[in-house]
């Protein structure tokens, strides 16, 4: 993806403090089952967290539960006013979803920063392969993990098949772990 961007919001000396916050502590995850949202071969929790300014961060999580052991995870962004729909494809894949709900009148920095937050938080769960974790803009943006030549896995990539464009918060955060990557 390439589009005009501020170069400070990719400057890694601007995010470099930021970032520290984010990664300091554990964020606090509490989940709970629920069951209204369940379906045939999908358990579903609700979490709420703190981000790194205090802020309650909250959303659903979706597990394939007809596999086992870790899986891949694409983490979807909402905002405030958006619908809260789990993806069906997800569930087809075997990915775990993390959809997480924006507050209302939250700055662009501060959604970043949730969105890293989640991810690192999404990255101490067993049941997510730490390899095959996205940050997405709408439906499942397929995760597949890139293969080496000596087949170890690399960062994975995401395949975007959202027809909407995607949200900045998604692309600065996604930009800031691949130049952590690099």
């Amino acid at each position: 993806m390439s589009r005009p961007v501020q170069t400070l919001l990719l400057d890694p000396s601007y995010w470099n403090t930021r970032l520290e916050e984010v990664q300091a502590g554990p964020g606090s995850w509490l989940s709970s089952p629920r069951e209204d949202l369940h379906g045939p071969g999908r358990w579903v929790e609700e979490f709420r967290m703190k981000s790194h300014d205090g802020e309650l961060l909250w959303g659903l999580v979706s597990y394939p539960s007809f596999f086992q052991g870790a899986r891949p995870c694409c983490i979807r962004a909402a905002g405030p006013a958006d619908p809260i729909e789990l993806d069906p494809a997800a569930l087809e894949q075997g990915t775990i979803e993390i959809l997480v709900q924006s507050p209302a009148g939250r700055r662009l920095e501060d959604r970043v920063l949730d969105l890293l937050r989640i991810y690192h938080q999404a990255r101490r769960l067993p049941t997510i392969r730490p390899q095959a974790l996205a940050i997405s803009n709408d439906r499942l943006a397929a995760v597949r993990e890139e293969q080496e030549p000596n087949g170890a896995a690399t960062s994975p990539s995401m395949i975007p098949c959202g027809r909407h464009q995607v949200p900045d918060e998604v692309w600065i955060a996604n930009e800031i772990l691949r130049l952590q990557e690099a």
